[in-house]
Parts: structure tokens; sequence; C-alpha cells
């Protein structure tokens, strides 16, 4: 036997110990579960067995879920419901074993790895911060296959097994407990304790009734059929404004749990695999699936061969929505941070959109009054430049202004330690041109977040001429310990995701000048999948800022990247979007409506069909991201697409920008910008790498599925 471990003891205690060979995780794998079957054949029959106790040999880790590399591997509908059948077989066994069955969860616990756990009869887990517990296959673009549809609303209930299920959501040991899904949660360390105490109880013959007095009662509403309907129907509802329908794993979920209500388990198992199939199947599955590699690869990237410096405090020089937000990420994390700022009522203003955050968050049950308050006190601040002479960074955070950051870096080199590193939140500015006249430009870098930094989980790290590699690790830790994705990418204008996301603008405004409205560019790029259309965003950025960064591009790149010249007029007549109340729309609390004064500016009344607009818009960024490979200012496609994703919410169900033009076809997506540049002007002749892709028929990834 490869992957289980069996151990029998003298009172007919069965210990089954999960343990993958060369690996630090466990997953189930089709060799795994159909070694699993072996074990629960021979014990089916052995009736020296009083209880079966399902473990793991991984530190933190229970089952970290199914093996997605086979889940990706999936292309043949008849062979996936197939392996998918024999999977539910397997756990129906192991759940009419003819004695009781306990999972030992310590460590995650997720996917196929708790529907492994439910079809146990009771689950015992730890209280430790590594334990995670769910459901979480919606994530990859599929629904629960091995029974997890089935089985979860037994133990908490419709409406809450719908919830944790369409949301992926991971589960604390002890909130498990609260909803009932699992019988007991124990510090890790009590962990043999407790199996020791449910070893008494069932031999004793006492585990069910005391279980049974513990476990959480569904709600009485919900076991009638009618309510379960609504709650579905509500469910749906929910779902489909949180997704606008782009992600079929969430509904397909829902709708199986509401046909199955009122089926025995075997006939429900048939509908959620017959529901499985096809997602597993499809594309949209395959697109999560490689981001999901691609976030893996990055956990693991350090982007420099040099060791980090351990980061034990921070400050942040200019306060306002970049840098308090920076602020927060830090002190969130208990790094002490020292706010810099010229006035006080910046400061007060700062610390104000701080506490706010964690006041938002404590709403949601995840902080005390008292963790708040802990945060807080490790947050200083001066109007004086003093008091940075023992922090390990200081994050720049002021305004656009290349003169103004060179000033603040003068003053601050004659304050800090020579091992401080000092990293710019600049969008565009090319960092070795701001250090040319430092005295240790080997400590300076750039760690460009993105707004709102609370919620945006990518981090740009951009290294000048001279930053060291040490440097270039340190902040790339800095940025994982923070919950950031950092990607490296090289120093140019823009970097790289601004310089992708501003032709996008950019063009949208120029569809608007000749004649289209703004409602319409932004619902077709809505329905595309963006999360917001180019225009809504504009004004939540800022029309000016958008106005400086297009004109920084434009210095840098020439006449494909001309600014439409509406938002140097916009700017002039204060209408800079949402931080003034008017921009392309009129704002008015958490409403806003069409700016009808800004029609006068359009010079033309053209009105495009739809596949022009998404065309004019999408294609733009597909040829400037090309442009961007060409350069080497990132070092692969996935890379690439994984910052498009995290960085502009471009639509992660088509894969990233690249993954979706090679699902167009580069021979196709020449052609097109071919058209477009002869209608539009010469900004979309394609980047000579699409060209000479489509020359050799090549794609950006290797597998077209």
């Amino acid at each position: 036997m490869k992957y289980f471990n069996l151990n029998i003891d003298e009172r007919g205690i069965a210990t089954l110990t999960f343990d993958t060979p060369d690996s630090s995780l466990n997953v189930l794998c089709f060799d795994a579960l159909y070694e699993l079957e072996q074990h629960l054949v021979r014990m089916q029959d052995d009736r020296s067995i009083k209880a079966l106790f399902v473990e793991s040999a991984k530190e933190d880790i229970f089952i970290a879920g199914a093996d997605i590399k086979e889940i990706k591997a999936f292309k043949d509908p008849g062979e996936t419901a197939e392996k998918l059948r024999q999977g539910q077989e397997i756990f129906n066994r192991l759940e009419n074993l003819p004695f009781p069955t306990v999972a030992m969860i310590d460590g995650a616990c997720l996917g196929g790895g708790l529907e492994l756990a439910l079809a146990c009869a009771y689950r015992v887990a730890t209280n430790a911060a590594h334990t995670r517990i769910g459901l979480v296959e919606v994530g990859l673009g599929i629904i629960p296959g091995l029974g997890g549809t089935q089985r979860l609303p037994e133990l908490v209930g419709f409406a809450k097994a719908i919830e944790l299920i369409t949301a992926s959501k991971r589960l604390k040991g002890d909130k498990a407990l609260k909803l009932g899904l699992v019988d007991a949660s124990v510090p890790s360390g009590y962990l043999g304790f407790k199996k020791e105490e449910f070893i008494r109880d069932i031999l004793a013959g006492k585990l069910e009734a005391k279980v049974a007095l513990t476990r959480q009662g569904i709600k009485w509403y919900e076991t009638i059929t009618p309510v379960k309907i609504l709650i579905a129907s509500m469910a749906k509802s929910e779902v489909l404004k949180k997704t606008q329908g782009h992600y079929p794993a969430p509904i397909e979920t829902i709708n199986v749990m509401e046909k199955t209500l009122t089926m025995p388990l075997q006939e429900g198992l048939k509908v959620e695999l017959e529901a499985f199939e096809p997602l597993a199947t499809g594309q949209i599955s395959k697109n999560l699936i490689e981001l999901f590699f691609t976030s893996e690869a990055l956990k693991k990237e350090s982007f420099s061969k040099a060791k980090p410096r351990s980061i034990e405090s921070a400050a942040v020089m200019g306060v306002g929505t970049m840098g308090s937000g920076i602020a927060w990420a830090l002190a969130s994390h208990n790094i002490p941070v020292r706010l810099g700022a010229r006035k006080m009522q910046s400061i007060a203003e700062a610390l104000s959109k701080m506490r706010a955050n964690f006041e938002s968050i404590k709403k949601r049950g995840r902080l005390t009054e008292r963790e708040i308050g802990l945060k807080m006190d490790r947050v200083t601040y001066t109007t004086t430049m003093e008091g940075f002479a023992k922090v390990d960074i200081i994050i720049e955070a002021v305004s656009e202004d290349a003169g103004v950051k060179k000033g603040i870096y003068r003053a601050l080199e004659q304050r800090v330690s020579e091992e401080c590193i000092i990293a710019t939140n600049t969008s565009s500015l090319a960092i070795s041109g701001l250090v040319e006249e430092t005295e240790h430009p080997g400590r300076f870098v750039g760690m460009h977040f993105f707004n709102p930094v609370a919620k945006m989980p990518l981090v740009e790290v951009i290294a000048g001429k001279k930053t060291k590699p040490k440097t270039i690790a340190t902040v790339v830790a800095l940025a994982k310990k923070l919950g950031k994705t950092p990607i490296k990418v090289k120093e140019s204008a823009g970097f790289l995701v601004n310089r992708i996301l501003l032709p996008y603008l950019n063009e949208s405004a120029k569809m608007f000048e000749e004649g289209e409205s703004v409602a319409r560019i932004d619902s077709v790029l809505s329905d595309f999948g963006m999360p917001m259309g180019p225009f809504t965003l504009a004004d939540e950025v800022g029309i000016d800022i958008g106005e400086k960064v297009s004109a920084i591009l434009y210095d840098a790149y020439g006449e494909r990247m001309q600014p439409s010249g509406i938002l140097a007029k916009m700017t002039e007549m204060k209408w800079l979007g949402k931080k003034t109340g008017t921009g392309f729309y009129v704002h008015k609390g958490k409403r806003h409506s069409v700016n009808d004064e800004i029609k006068r500016l359009q010079s033309q009344s053209i009105t495009l069909e739809d596949h022009v607009i998404l065309d004019r818009a999408i294609l733009i960024m597909v040829n400037e991201a090309a442009r961007c490979l060409e350069e080497n200012v990132v070092s692969t496609a996935r890379y690439l697409d994984m910052a498009m994703v995290l960085g502009t919410g471009f639509p992660a169900f088509r894969g990233g920008l690249l993954r979706y033009a090679d699902a167009e076809g580069i021979e196709e997506i020449v052609e097109r910008l071919h058209v477009l540049s002869q209608t539009f002007g010469s900004r979309f002749e394609p980047a000579a790498l699409l060209v000479k892709m489509a020359q050799k028929q090549q794609t950006f990834y290797s597998e077209a599925g």
C-alpha cells in the first residue's frame, strides 16, 4: 500500500493514516481513492474492528482536496462521469461501514477532503490557525462531486450549506463546531486526548447519544420543502447579482441541491454527478484551474536569490487614500507603522480611515475591540520627519510628482539607517530616474499597491537599475506577509498593469468622443465580464489621475498612447469623478447616473456595434500586453494574466487577457487588429510578437485546454 497506513490495536480501534509519499500534501488522486477502497473492503468484513479513525501524517494538512491536475485533465465526458461515480461509491462504502468512523482533522480539510470527512459518522477538528474546513470547488469552476451537495445540508442546514459551498468558505474549527459541521474542536496538542475520549465513549456505547446532544439541530422551517425552494430562489438571485451569470458553478450547486431536496442519497448523487461532468470538462473550469496553478507558483516566487530581511517596523510617507491604505495593511498585520505628513489634519484623517477599515472587519465578527485597540496602538505619527532612525522600511505614497518625491528622498536619507529600504508607491514613474541623486540607490525599489489597498491583492515590485537583490527579496516577502500577491515587473513607464489598462480607458474615452454613449460602452464591457465599465472605473480612480498617467505614457510610447482630449477638459472643469461628485457620472451617495452635461464634449455622433466596442477596448489591451512580453516587462504570460486579474479585475472565468486571446485564436486576433487599424488608426497595428505567433500558429499557453 502506497498512500494509507492501516493499524488496528488490541481494542479493535483501526487508524487509517493518509501519507502521500514524497509530498508535503495529501490530495485525493484517483490512485489514493482506489487504495482507500481496498482498505475499506478489507475492514468491512473484519468483525474485530470497533471503530475507524481517519488521520493524516502531514503537518498542518488533513486532506487539501482532490488532485487538481487530474481535474484539469478531464476532457472525455464518459470517462469523467465514470471516475466520479467510482469516487462516490468509495465514499458510500466508507459511510456504510458497520462501525463508527471519525475524521481527525488537523490542518486543511478542503474540497474532496471534506467530502471524505462528511462520509464519516463523526468529525473532530483542531482550532489551530492552520485548520480550515470547506467545500471550495466552486472557486475552480466545478461543484462538489463526491457527495458534498448531499451530505453537508444534513449537518448545517440547507441555507447554510448553500452559503458555504457557493462562497467557497473556509471555516475555522470553532466556527465549524458552532455550525454542527464537526463534533469537537480542540487545540492541536489535545487531538490525541480527544481521540482517546471518543474511543472510550464508542466502546461504552455512549458516543452517538453524547454527540446528538451537542449537534446543532436544523432550524424547523428548513424541514419544509417550499421554504427550501424559496431559500434556493433567493440564493440564485444573490449569486447572479454578484457574478452576472458568468460563473455557472454556484448556480449549478443551488440547482442540484434544490432538485435533490426530496431524493434519497443515491439518486441525489446521480444528479450531482450529472451536473459535475460538463463543468469539469468545460473551458471556465480549465481557465480557473490555470489561474490557481499560477497563484500557487507565485506563492513560491521570491524573484531574487538573496535572503530577505525581516521587517519589524515601517513608516509611510504621504497619508492620502493610498498611504492610509498601506499603513492600515501594515498595522493589520501587527507591524508597527509611523505615519509621516506635513499637516496634522492629514494624519487625523488617515487614522480615521484606518479605524473605519478595522470597524468594518469587526462588524463581520473577525476582530474584537481589544484587537483593534492593540493594532491602532502600534501606529505613531510625525509632521517633522522625526522618529525614522530605526524603521526597517519606509513606503512613500505622496502625489505622482517626481520633484516632490526626490525632495522627500533627500530628506529621508539624512534620517534613516543605511539598511533602511525606501519603497515608492509610484504607479508610473521610473525608479532609476527618481533616485539618480540619492546616496544609496540600492535600497530604493518600487512597491506599487492598488486602490483600494484593503481589497486589491496585487503588488507590483519594480527594481531600478541599481536596486539590490536583497531589497527585492525583502519587499516581496513583506508583500506576502501583508496577504498580497507580489509580481516583479521591469522598470518602464506605467510598469505592467497601468500600461495595459490605460489604453483600455483611453480607447473608451475616444469612443465616447466619437458619439457613443457612456452607458452603452460600460454595459458592453460589463457584459464581457469586467467588474465595472471603463467610465465607472475612471470615476473611481479619478479623472485627473487618469490624465496624469496618460500623459506619462504618451511621453514614453508616442502616438499609440495619445490621450483622449476629453480627460484634460474634464480635469479643467473639475469633473474628477467620484471624489468631486461629478465625472462621467453624477454621484449621490451610493447611487450614480450619467452626467448629461458631458455630452457637449462629444465631437461626433456615431453609433458602434457591440463587437466593435468590445474589440477596440479589449484588443488594444491584448496588443499592449504582447509588447510587454516582447520587452520582458514581466517574465511569463501566466504572470501577466494573473496581474491583470488581480490588478484590474479582468474576468477570471476567461483565464486572463492572454488566455482570452488564445481562446479567440491569435490569427483571428491579428486579423481583427488589422481591421481596427485600417478603420480607427495605427494604434491598433498588431504587435510584432502577435504577428510572429500568428504566422507560426503559436499560443501564449502551451495547452489549449
